[in-house]
């Protein structure tokens, strides 16, 4: 340091300042921790919170196909509907996940163990299953609809693939594609996120199936598709699910308690009341309560959409301001810390 550097942080007591001590820094005023966040915040990208939603719709569209299938539905127009919704979100995911990754060789060195203990590992052998599994019967689909011709090798080979016995042995993994996302963002030291580890999974899970259930009920609707009896069933699901997300919300809310803050912050509020929690939630329940029409199911669908991205985008964003506020990690990790009254 030179003289004009040391002059110029000279104190008034003759000790020189640093910028190590809350109380001899005035840029660091009032702030714990000397102002620095104790943990990192995730520096995910635009691309995982896409990459949340879209793999959410894919589970609950292959849901829905499944339910379908073993209630025994004859509607082609809902299960090609169903089955390209499911085809296309599992094309855009491993995308989206390797772009946010950087480099794609990153994702193949994920594939080259398995390691039961991470979230992040089991999620990358999950979408990987479940997409290869609804490829095949989105194949078998598309030979039905003659998207690959009659008389080839092609559709010949498509037409010996089993898809109802696919489908249902997707599912397992397809449920679990909508549930990791919030399991592993649950498994992180951001107070916002782990105070909620439990019901974390549950609520992107139900999420991701309102959405998967929307996405068909807005294609079926905006195209004049679907049998009548398919969508007075598809709107019957929607209020259902909707109703659990709503429950399990509110749920996380008491469960979060003073760490649920960021999403009610100045910045993020706005968009996160208006759009999940009153748009994407409160008005859907209301228009799905009324009579059943075309617009109103095109409407209700785009609310439903339009809040699913939206709660990502904000447990996401609001989880990174969580992490860079030292007060919040601090009461977390003294109320985790405290001991537990005896039953």
């Amino acid at each position: 340091m030179n003289e004009a550097a040391r002059n110029d942080r000279q104190g008034r007591n003759g000790r020189v300042e640093t910028s190590h001590h809350p109380e001899t820094d005035p840029q660091r005023e009032d702030k714990n921790y000397y102002g620095i966040p104790p943990i990192k915040h995730a520096h995910w990208t635009w691309q995982i919170y896409v990459y949340f939603w879209v793999g959410g719709i894919g589970a609950g569209a292959h849901l829905a196909s499944v339910v379908g299938m073993l209630l025994g539905w004859k509607d082609r127009a809902f299960f090609r509907a169903s089955r390209y919704t499911v085809l296309l979100a599992l094309m855009v995911s491993p995308v989206l996940l390797i772009w946010d990754l950087g480099r794609p060789e990153r994702f193949y060195n994920m594939m080259r163990i398995l390691k039961l203990r991470s979230p992040m590992s089991l999620g990358t052998w999950a979408l990987t299953l479940f997409g290869n599994f609804a490829g095949l019967v989105a194949a078998r689909q598309a030979v039905e609809d003659g998207l690959l011709g009659r008389d080839n090798f092609l559709a010949s080979a498509a037409k010996l693939i089993p898809d109802r016995a696919l489908a249902v042995v997707a599912l397992p993994f397809g449920l679990f594609v909508g549930a990791y996302t919030g399991l592993l963002v649950a498994a992180t030291s951001v107070p916002m996120w782990a105070r909620n580890w439990l019901l974390m999974g549950p609520t992107f899970l139900a999420s991701g199936i309102s959405n998967g259930l929307s996405m068909i009920s807005f294609i079926l609707h905006l195209g004049g598709w679907g049998e009548k009896k398919t969508l007075g069933a598809l709107w019957r699901a929607e209020r259902m699910v909707l109703a659990i997300e709503a429950t399990l919300i509110a749920a996380s809310f008491l469960r979060m308690g003073r760490w649920s803050k960021p999403l009610f912050s100045k910045k993020l509020g706005p968009l996160f009341v208006l759009g999940t929690l009153l748009g994407g939630i409160a008005a859907p329940l209301a228009l799905l309560s009324g009579k059943e029409s075309r617009k109103r199911g095109l409407l209700t669908s785009a609310l439903v959409l339009t809040g699913g991205f939206i709660f990502r985008y904000a447990i996401v964003v609001g989880g990174r301001h969580s992490a860079d506020d030292p007060e919040a990690y601090f009461t977390f990790a003294k109320a985790q810390s405290e001991p537990r009254p005896e039953a």
